[in-house]
């Protein structure tokens, strides 16, 4: 790889603590301690190979403590701790693995009574990782068919303490088991997402042996912001289940003048019985000012206007509807006489 880019990989461990001393890595600074163990590493689950070396791994945790909670982190201390991570040999062809801790834990108990603190601590567990990387080019013909795959993946994390990225490779084993039988080994360049279990190291190059436990492919940088065709999904069944459903409505409004004096043409919306005849006779306007006043062509206009004026909204309605007899008869008039006080008049 030309330009190795930098992965958080991390790792999760618990184990006891060999000795604590300030970091020697930052000087002047009493508040950063490395804390010096050896990982636990055995065989799990009959997961062995002849290419792994189960043994101990050297490991410096670089974490930050107050003076006061550095005095809690004595010697045989049971800790928990995760952070990034890597794995790198060191000047004598060891391997060791420097982690920046994000998280920093000790097991409650009084060390100084070691038989009883350690009756309360949780079993063996290998420590865990997740590592992100490419795949390097296989050659494992020499293998052993029977044995478990191998492939390495070679990844790069930022080091706060060297302000730069290092590089480092580890071996991942796929073990023979039903769930591992029909996944094909990762073809070369591959971009990887690794969750494992450190198994030990290599016999022949010495690096970290992970028992794979989760893989998943990730997209090679570049690659995921490539315009891509729009893909058109076709309509699911559940959303055709809405389609045919009647349009919101709104409520309706109050009836104006013009529709209340249909409703008095139409028939149908008059109650009605078969013993009542009177049903079918429109309804008399009802009197009103303009009733007493004469009704005769000596009437002046500005009269006929202040009687329009007088009467009521429904009642200037009714005086619009046509009326409802035959063209061919001639709708009877009553005689009205004005009364009395209106006879000096005459």
């Amino acid at each position: 790889m030309s330009r190795q880019p930098t992965f958080s990989n991390t790792i999760h461990l618990r184990d006891f603590i060999d000795a604590i001393v300030d970091d020697p890595t930052r000087e002047n600074a009493p508040k950063y301690v490395e804390i010096q163990t050896d990982i636990n590493i055995f065989e799990e689950d009959g997961f062995c190979s002849p290419n792994i070396i189960a043994e101990p791994i050297r490991a410096r945790i670089h974490a930050y403590l107050t003076r006061d909670k550095r005095d809690f982190y004595d010697p045989n201390t049971f800790f928990y701790a995760d952070g990034r991570f890597s794995a790198t040999l060191s000047a004598d062809n060891t391997l060791e693995i420097s982690i920046q801790a994000l998280t920093l834990m000790r097991h409650p108990g009084d060390v100084a009574d070691f038989d009883e603190y350690r009756r309360h601590l949780p079993e063996q567990w290998c420590p865990m990782v997740t590592v992100i990387g490419f795949v390097q080019s296989r050659n494992d013909n020499s293998l052993d068919p029977s044995q478990p795959r191998r492939f390495t993946v070679e990844t790069s994390v930022y080091d706060t303490l060297n302000t730069g990225p290092v590089q480092f490779s580890v071996a991942c084993f796929l073990e023979n088991t039903k769930r591992w039988q029909r996944v094909k080994t990762p073809t070369s360049g591959a971009l990887l997402s690794v969750t494992a279990k450190v198994a030990g190291r290599t016999t022949d190059t010495n690096h970290l042996a992970l028992r794979i436990l989760d893989l998943a492919y990730l997209p090679r940088p570049g690659t995921a912001a490539a315009a891509s065709t729009p893909t058109v999904t076709p309509p699911s069944k559940r959303s055709r289940r809405w389609e045919g459903r009647a349009g919101p409505s709104t409520p309706s409004k109050k009836p104006r003048t013009s529709e209340r004096a249909s409703e008095h043409l139409n028939p149908s919306h008059m109650n009605t019985s078969p013993l009542d005849d009177s049903a079918s006779t429109p309804p008399a306007a009802t009197g009103g000012g303009a009733d007493l006043l004469p009704t005769g062509d000596t009437e002046s206009p500005s009269a006929r206007a202040s009687s329009s004026t007088a009467a009521g909204p429904e009642e200037l309605s009714l005086s619009l509807v046509p009326s409802v007899t035959p063209d061919s008869e001639t709708r009877p008039h009553r005689s009205r006489h004005p009364p009395r006080k209106y006879a000096d008049f005459e």
